[in-house]
């Protein structure tokens, strides 16, 4: 009697119960793990580069990439930094690294240094050809521009001065012309002088080129 008093409360509070447990969420009971929210990464964004040069003119490279000459505007550049390269015939070139803000202008002016010529010399034989009473030196090797600038009117003199002093009217001197040479050219070159038998000789080759008014001295060996 007692039970089927109290039957009706009893079966409410269990059905109250199960439900209670029903709309817990999955993500509350052990072994299960909740998916966090992520936060997307922001695009960097792009901006620009107004780029001038003096001499103007100047080749424009950025990362690498040939993009025009000085003076110059480089649109939608992503943000961040890049590497600026500005280069011209006859100058030294620059390089530096610039910081691109995003949807901002950023301007860079560069001036280039006026390159030189540097000529470097080889030797690559020298030896001595008997032909009749009198021996003949032949020497060869070659020249080479490694400079930022042309080198004009580029020759080589070549000394073969005795060794005893007493003799020193016996010294004899040839000028081999090369001509003008480019930054990065080389040139080989084979040259002949003619020799006072019985004489001891030593021998320096050395590379001139004009420089305006003057001639220049460049790279000089001794053999």
């Amino acid at each position: 009697m007692l039970f089927m008093r109290y039957r009706a409360p009893l079966i409410c509070l269990l059905v109250l119960a199960l439900l209670s447990a029903g709309c817990a969420s999955t993500t509350d009971l052990p072994g299960t793990t909740s998916q966090k929210k992520t936060t997307p990464t922001p695009t960097p964004g792009y901006g620009s580069i107004a780029i001038t040069s003096s001499p103007i003119g100047a080749e424009v490279y950025l990362d690498g990439e040939l993009k025009g000459t000085a003076p110059l505007t480089l649109t939608d550049i992503p943000a961040g930094k890049h590497t600026l390269c500005l280069t011209k015939i006859g100058y030294v070139e620059s390089n530096s690294t610039v910081t691109v803000t995003a949807d901002k202008e950023t301007k860079v002016s560069k001036s280039l240094r006026q390159g030189k010529p540097k000529l470097s010399l080889d030797i690559t034989g020298s030896n001595m050809i008997y032909q009749g009473m009198d021996p003949l030196m032949e020497i060869s090797g070659t020249v080479r521009n490694t400079g930022e600038e042309s080198a004009f009117e580029t020759r080589l003199v070549i000394t073969m001065t005795p060794k005893d002093s007493k003799e020193k009217n016996l010294k004899v001197t040839k000028i081999h012309v090369i001509g003008p040479l480019n930054p990065g050219d080389e040139k080989r070159y084979v040259e002949h002088l003619q020799l006072k038998r019985g004489i001891e000789y030593r021998g320096t080759i050395k590379c001139e080129y004009r420089d305006g008014s003057k001639m220049v001295s460049g790279a000089s060996k001794s053999f």
